[in-house]
């Protein structure tokens, strides 16, 4: 990863260790040092058991480290972080409206941040500088200052709050008054926030409905909802396309990088499937037994893996073994192979799957060795002849343990 200025920077890992039972001999996560940028889209990618939600309960602050430390910027408590789990975080029994309503009013933040907003409209065509207005103004900076303040109790807030309110019922210059009472309650200052928020969430037609008559992909979108409504930039995810068809998951991560750059989110997201990955991050952050195999671009990690884990790992087909000579293994990426037809080549099609936009060959590179060679053009036959080549730039080296050699 390339050097990231302070500001940059959303999570600092620094020698952490994790395991669920002290008489564990391994631990389940053990990284020395991980930097995530603020801003995108990082997938924990890995088989199972390689410590991924592990990792992602350790940066939500779930589980604690043995040893070790996580920072996270504005050092967010754990109902401050979006937590999308493979179950929706969603009540089943009542309207996308109230589900996201709820987790807004039981976040002081947001009941601070919308009552704020509804009194400097209100205040906005007053005169601060009339006779009539300075009790009223005065009050205001005691609830604003309240807001901010680390010493004054919850009751200590109210209090300023309930006095700024009856401040404004006793204005002369105040209007409808009493329509104020009504506009305060925290489900009408809700209602003139969700439209806005619903609208780029795409779920604006669904905020009647109930929940439990939403789709897969629907209920993750009231489960983000949850999130956003809060203000917050840091979405973490574990699995969150298990449950979609196809054609749904497809759709969710078109929407969800969308629904990044709308927001500037920060999303954490947990998968074991690569294609996923690939399509949806910015960067990915592979894991074998608990440690960080490669943190790079899905690109970088398919066309420049760190060890043949990584190489294995990432791309379909799986990388093509070439040879091995001087405890040295060769392999080869299937688009860096050119197939042309020969009547005399030395290698034939053994077989073939098409998919539609691509076809798949199989290729007998040698008594022990069949390669998958992935090709847009359908026109070949099994058992014809071709000839194979590459160049020796694209020769992936590793040595014996599977560390990458670099020429």
């Amino acid at each position: 990863m390339e050097t990231l200025n302070n500001e940059d920077i959303l999570i600092k890992i620094n020698d952490l260790k994790f395991k669920y039972h002290k008489k564990q001999k391994e631990y389940n996560v053990d990284i020395d040092k991980l930097v995530i940028q603020e801003n995108e889209i990082v997938s924990l990618l890995g088989p199972s058991g390689s410590g991924k939600t592990t990792l992602l309960n350790l940066i939500l602050g779930y589980l604690k480290p043995n040893e070790g430390s996580i920072e996270i910027k504005h050092k967010p408590l754990i109902y401050e972080i979006a937590y999308i789990m493979q179950e929706n975080s969603t009540y089943e029994d009542t309207t996308v409206f109230n589900n996201v309503y709820l987790s807004a009013k039981n976040y002081s933040k947001w009941v601070d941040s919308a009552r704020l907003k509804y009194f400097e409209n209100l205040f906005s065509e007053l005169d601060a500088s009339a006779e009539s207005n300075k009790k009223l103004f005065s009050k205001f900076e005691d609830y604003k200052q309240s807001l901010t303040s680390k010493k004054k109790s919850i009751w200590k807030k109210k209090i300023t709050y309930l006095a700024l309110v009856f401040s404004c019922l006793g204005n002369k210059n105040i209007k409808n008054k009493f329509k104020i009472l009504n506009q305060l309650r925290l489900r009408s200052l809700f209602k003139n926030e969700i439209t806005d928020v619903a609208k780029k969430l795409e779920i604006d037609h669904l905020l009647n409905q109930r929940v439990d008559k939403l789709s897969g992909g629907q209920k993750q979108r009231v489960a983000f909802a949850k999130g956003i409504i809060k203000k917050t930039n840091l979405v973490l995810m574990d699995e969150p396309f298990s449950a979609l068809d196809a054609k749904i998951k497809e759709s969710t991560i078109e929407w969800l990088i969308k629904i990044k750059k709308e927001f500037n989110l920060s999303i954490i997201v947990v998968t074991h499937d690569q294609q996923d990955a690939l399509k949806l991050s910015d960067q990915i952050i592979l894991l074998k037994d608990g440690k960080v195999q490669q943190y790079s671009s899905g690109d970088k990690m398919y066309d420049s893996p760190n060890n043949l884990f990584v190489a294995k790992f990432i791309g379909t087909p799986e990388i093509n073994f070439i040879n091995s000579k001087d405890n040295k293994h060769h392999y080869i990426r299937e688009n860096k192979l050119k197939v042309s037809v020969n009547k005399n080549g030395k290698y034939s099609i053994l077989n073939k799957k098409n998919f539609g936009d691509k076809t798949y060959y199989q290729i007998e590179y040698d008594k022990n060795n069949i390669w998958t060679i992935v090709l847009k053009d359908n026109a070949l036959e099994v058992n014809e002849k071709v000839d194979v080549t590459f160049s020796n730039k694209d020769v992936l080296v590793f040595d014996e343990k599977g560390n990458r050699i670099y020429a």
